[in-house]
C-alpha cells in the first residue's frame, strides 16, 4: 500500500511539474509602421525594442504559472496577453514566489508603433519607440530610452529610468526614485517617498515630491512649476534668461541657482517661521510687521521673466551661477 502510494506521489509530483513548466513563445507578425500595440504581462521582465521591420515579434518563455497567451492583430491594433489563472480557483497564488521569476520575453516592435504595456510584478525596458509609449506596472522598475511624442512612464514601488526621451514626458513613482538625463520637450516628475534627479534640457518642467528630494540640472528650461511637502528642491538653470518659475514648499527648502543675467521680476514670501536668503542680488527680505512672514520682492534687467517663491516653515534661497 505504501509502494502505491509513493509511486502515486511521485506521479504527481511530474505531473505538477509538468502543468506548471515555463511555455515558450515564438511569434512573428507583419504589421503596419504605426500599429497600436498592447501587451500585458502580470509579472516577470520585459524588453521592448522598436527596430526599422513592420514586424511584431515575440520570443522567450511565460510565467511558469500562465495558462498560455492570447494574441489578437486586425485592422491596426494587436494586442498580446499573458494569461494567468484565477486566483480564486487556483486557492491563490504567491506573486512574490522566488522559484518562479515570471515571464521572460523580448519583444520587438516598429519605430512608429503607438505602445501601451500593463503589469503587476513586472519590470520592463523600452527603447526606440517614436509613436507613443505608456508603461505602467506596480512593483518593478521601469526603463525608457530614445522614445518620442507622448510618453507616461510608471510605477508604484520601483525606480523610473528616462534616457534621452523626446517630446510630452511623464514620470511616475510612489516608493522610488526617478532617473532622468537627456530628455527634451515638456518634462513631468511626480514621487512620494523618493527622489527624483534630472540633467534635462525640456522647455517645460513641472516637479512635485512628497517626503523626498528633487535635484534639477535644467538647460535652456522655459517654464518650471516644483512643489514639495516635507521635501527639499534644488535647481540649476542654465541658459534661461526670462523664465516662469513657481516654487512652493510645506515645511521644506527650496534653492534656484541661476544666471547672473537673468531678466525677471522676484516674488518670495515665506509663512510660519520660514526664511529667505537672496545671494542673488544685494535686496534682503523684509519681516512682516506682525506675525511670522518674510517677503522679497525686487526686479532684474527689465522684469520680463517671472520668478515666485513660496514657503510654509521652510527655506527660500537665491543663488547665481
Amino acid at each position: 500500500m505504501m509502494k502505491q502510494q509513493l509511486i502515486l506521489g511521485l506521479a504527481f509530483s511530474v505531473f505538477s511539474q509538468f502543468l506548471w513548466a515555463a511555455e515558450s513563445v515564438n511569434e512573428n507578425l507583419q504589421v503596419a509602421n504605426n500599429e497600436k500595440i498592447f501587451i500585458e504581462n502580470m509579472r516577470g521582465e520585459v524588453e521592448i525594442i522598436a527596430t526599422a521591420e513592420n514586424r511584431f515579434k515575440v520570443s522567450g518563455t511565460l510565467d511558469e504559472k500562465a495558462d498560455g497567451y492570447s494574441m489578437e492583430s486586425k485592422n491596426g491594433f494587436t494586442s498580446f496577453k499573458v494569461k494567468m489563472p484565477n486566483m480564486r480557483n487556483y486557492g491563490g497564488w504567491d506573486w512574490d514566489d522566488k522559484d518562479n521569476q515570471g515571464s521572460r520575453l523580448k519583444i520587438e516592435v516598429p519605430l512608429g508603433a503607438e505602445l501601451e504595456f500593463q503589469g503587476v510584478n513586472s519590470s520592463v525596458r523600452v527603447s526606440g519607440v517614436q509613436g507613443s509609449t505608456k508603461i505602467s506596472t506596480v512593483n518593478g522598475s521601469v526603463y525608457g530610452e530614445k522614445l518620442q511624442k507622448f510618453i507616461q512612464l510608471e510605477t508604484v514601488n520601483g525606480e523610473v529610468t528616462s534616457v534621452n526621451n523626446n517630446g510630452r514626458i511623464r514620470l511616475s513613482t510612489v516608493n522610488g526614485e526617478i532617473k532622468d538625463s537627456g530628455s527634451q520637450g515638456r518634462l513631468s516628475m511626480d514621487a512620494v517617498n523618493g527622489s527624483i534627479d534630472s540633467k534635462s534640457s525640456a522647455n517645460e518642467v513641472s516637479v512635485s515630491v512628497v517626503n523626498g528630494e528633487a535635484d534639477l540640472e535644467l538647460t535652456n528650461a522655459q517654464q518650471l512649476e516644483m512643489s514639495s511637502v516635507n521635501g527639499s528642491l534644488d535647481a540649476e538653470l542654465k541658459g534661461s534668461l526670462t523664465p516662469r518659475i513657481e516654487v512652493s514648499t510645506v515645511s521644506g527648502d527650496a534653492k534656484l541657482k541661476l544666471d547672473k543675467g537673468i531678466n525677471a521680476k522676484f516674488n518670495l514670501v515665506a509663512n510660519a517661521g520660514g526664511s529667505i536668503k537672496n545671494e542673488l542680488t544685494s535686496q534682503k527680505a523684509e519681516k512682516a510687521k506682525y506675525g511670522p512672514r518674510r517677503s522679497l520682492e525686487f526686479s532684474t534687467g527689465k522684469g520680463e521673466g517671472r520668478v515666485e517663491m513660496s514657503t510654509v516653515s521652510g527655506s527660500l534661497k537665491l543663488q547665481s551661477n
